[in-house]
């Protein structure tokens, strides 16, 4: 789940998130991901994590979430 294309569709995501919703990406990134919001305390770790790794962190990880993987 970390192939090279995994990491570009993380990247696109990760902007896709950011030019749709500026004021917070990580909860579009939940949106293009998981058609959900984040509950607050996946918002506040995810926040984190984009602060300091970047958004594309987050959105790898979304794709590596079972959530993601075994959608109903």
């Amino acid at each position: 789940m970390n192939s090279p294309f995994v990491v570009d569709q993380s990247k696109l995501i990760a902007e896709r998130a950011q030019i749709e919703n500026p004021d917070n990406p990580v909860e579009r990134c939940f949106e293009l991901l998981l058609t959900r919001k984040p509950i607050e305390e996946e918002k506040k770790i995810c926040n984190e994590i984009a602060n300091s790794n970047g958004l594309e962190i987050v959105a790898r990880t979304l794709i590596n979430s079972n959530e993601f993987a075994f959608l109903p």
